[in-house]
């Protein structure tokens, strides 16, 4: 009876067959699930590795300005004794480079542009014209020839920044009349801006469909608004009435939604009315269109001058005189269309004008940005550079491998090696790996409290920082090298010993060699994860601005995770590419000490 309720052999085998499958099915499930979330990995950090990239593009080349200057004795050296520290301290060397600008634009002074030209280079670029001079004063009364920086605004405008600049050159000679009033009339030819015109009311079109799309969401918004200021209103009435408690922070919110709506009806009318004036731009009287700075700008730079549009037609168009250089020899006449309006940008069309011409001169020519690697930190962000914050990061990590390194690895040996195996070294054990997990602002919190109120020691200088960073560092080395001292094999102390080794001998002479490459992956390791730090080091002060290099490890000084810290929070839109720029450049040093870690695993490493 039993033998025939038995499964057969072909029943057992095909039971078997499938509970084979299904494993094989879920460790394929399984194999793939992995290789996704794997690849997910791999294609966020490659997206996040591009997007920094490509903000960072505009920072990897700069314009420059190659001039040559007439250096006065009287601005160079006023005092005239040829002494350097004179030089430095009391050159205009800015002047000299004002001279220079006005010398290719002689006629700005008169055309009332003169603070527009000199826009065109801040003032701190031409602080290194003074070192020039202060270590050769022969060069006093002689020319010289230097290439500056430009302002940060007209470089971001020159590498595209403020969206597309397109350019037109005109087929036909260009009459150029003046009138009573200043402003210049542009006739020539069979409708010489047709092509501009064009261009200009495609150009209305989408910024007015676009501010439809947000004046839609801002009414959106208002009307939410109101509902709330209603309701509040209705609440604080309800409390006059009954006399009941929190009148006073009723009316404050009703007062503060009140002034919510009041902001949003008047950004609405302003929407609106500007979507108004593009859209009668576009239709245009007589096919002629008013221009103004809350419009694109159009500039037609003509025989050597720049001017800008106030009213433009297919035949002719009206406009003021923005620059004129008498050395340019260009009789091409060309428009140049601006798609971000004047008062969306922060460079104005009068620098922009002074700085094509500059361009189309050969004045202005792009250039490698070696300046943020030979600058310290500057207010200017064309001037700004992250040599300073990198002889910090040097001098903090070279604090924190000199002290976390030697400590924390005697510390592992010790432990593993010759501490009586008892409750109190328990309990070191328990606490070493907790502060492994403990947030790096508390080690900056102790730091504060310690250092520097306890023990007074300089504040912001790389050897507190080291100091702060080796507590913090200090747990990941025990541990690793603990790791490390485990994975030799217990025959390696035997055999030492065996031949007459002192269990110290047997330890340092046999034992940590093998566990070296162990040690060292975890000490590296260790000093990228602090490289990387900004928290703690915020806590001591390491957030100062510092404009000059440090030179010892008591200077004042910063480190590179700080400093990018400190520029992305400024408001200039040229410091977002430089952050970016250091961003890269952190990184190359974060995976160069990672692969310096992975090599000399694998070079020393011995497999038992």
């Amino acid at each position: 009876m039993s033998d025939s309720a038995a499964p057969s052999r072909t029943a057992l085998r095909d039971i078997v067959n499938r509970q084979i499958k299904r494993r094989h099915a879920a460790e394929t499930r399984f194999r793939w699930f992995g290789i996704t979330m794997v690849a997910t990995a791999i294609a966020a950090c490659g997206l996040l590795l591009l997007s920094v990239i490509a903000q960072s593009i505009p920072a990897m080349t700069e314009n420059r300005l190659h001039v040559t200057l007439q250096v006065s004795a009287e601005k160079a050296d006023p005092m005239g004794n040829r002494v350097p520290s004179e030089i430095r301290e009391q050159g205009n060397f800015y002047g000299l480079v004002q001279d220079a600008l006005i010398q290719r634009f002689p006629t700005a002074e008169a055309d009332g542009k003169l603070d527009d030209l000199f826009d065109v280079v801040t003032s701190l670029a031409a602080v290194p014209i003074g070192r020039t001079l202060a270590e050769d004063p022969s060069l006093i009364g002689k020319t010289l020839d230097v290439s500056l920086p430009i302002n940060d605004d007209l470089d971001l405008f020159l590498k595209g920044a403020y969206g597309k600049t397109r350019v037109s050159q005109g087929e036909e000679p260009l009459n150029v009349s003046k009138a009573a009033d200043n402003t210049f009339t542009l006739s020539g030819g069979r409708a010489p801006f047709a092509k501009p015109v064009a261009n200009l009311r495609e150009d209305l079109a989408i910024a007015a469909t676009e501010l439809e799309t947000a004046l839609g969401l801002k009414r959106q918004r208002l009307s939410i608004a109101q509902t709330q200021v209603a309701a509040l209103k209705a609440r604080v009435a309800e409390l006059k009435s009954s006399g009941g408690p929190g009148l006073a922070a009723a009316e404050a919110l009703a007062d503060q939604a009140q002034t919510l709506v009041d902001n949003l009806v008047g950004e609405t009318a302003a929407d609106a009315a500007t979507i108004e004036a593009y859209r009668a731009a576009i239709k245009g009287q007589g096919g002629a269109i008013d221009l103004n700075d809350d419009k694109p700008s159009i500039l037609v730079e003509v025989r050597g001058s720049t001017y800008k549009l106030t009213r433009i037609s297919p035949s002719s168009a009206q406009g003021v005189l923005l620059a004129r250089s008498p050395q340019s020899v260009d009789y091409v006449w060309r428009t140049v269309q601006l798609a971000t309006p004047q008062n969306g940008r922060a460079v104005n069309d009068e620098v922009i004008a002074f700085g094509r011409q500059l361009q189309n001169e050969g004045a202005i020519r792009p250039a490698l940005n070696t300046t943020i690697f030979t600058n310290s930190d500057s207010n200017e962000p064309e001037l700004s550079g992250i040599l300073s914050a990198l002889v910090g990061s040097i001098f903090t990590l070279l604090v924190t491998f000199c002290t976390a390194v030697p400590i924390g690895v005697a510390t592992a040996v010790y432990l593993e090696e010759f501490a009586p195996k008892n409750a109190l070294t328990d309990f070191i054990e328990v606490n070493i790996n907790n502060l492994a997990a403990v947030p790096s602002i508390v080690f900056g919190l102790l730091g504060f409290a310690v250092f520097l109120t306890f023990f007074n020691m300089p504040r912001s200088a790389p050897i507190v920082g080291g100091i702060v960073l080796t507590l913090m560092s200090l747990p990941v080395i025990i541990i690793a090298s603990r790791a490390a001292l485990k994975a030799v094999p217990p025959s390696i102390r035997e055999a030492a010993l065996g031949v007459g080794a002192s269990k110290m001998q047997a330890i340092f002479h046999h034992v940590l060699p093998l566990a070296m490459p162990g040690i060292m992956t975890g000490s590296i390791l260790a000093m990228a994860h602090a490289l990387g730090e900004t928290a703690p080091l915020l806590m001591i002060g390491m957030v100062a601005f510092i404009a000059d290099v440090p030179t010892s490890l008591t200077d004042s000084a910063t480190v590179l995770p700080v400093e990018l810290f400190m520029w992305a929070g400024r408001p200039e839109r040229a410091w977002e590419p430089r952050t970016a720029m250091a961003i890269l450049i952190l990184l190359l040093f974060m995976i160069v000490m990672n692969a310096v870690a992975i090599f000399l695993r694998r070079k020393f490493e011995r497999r038992w």
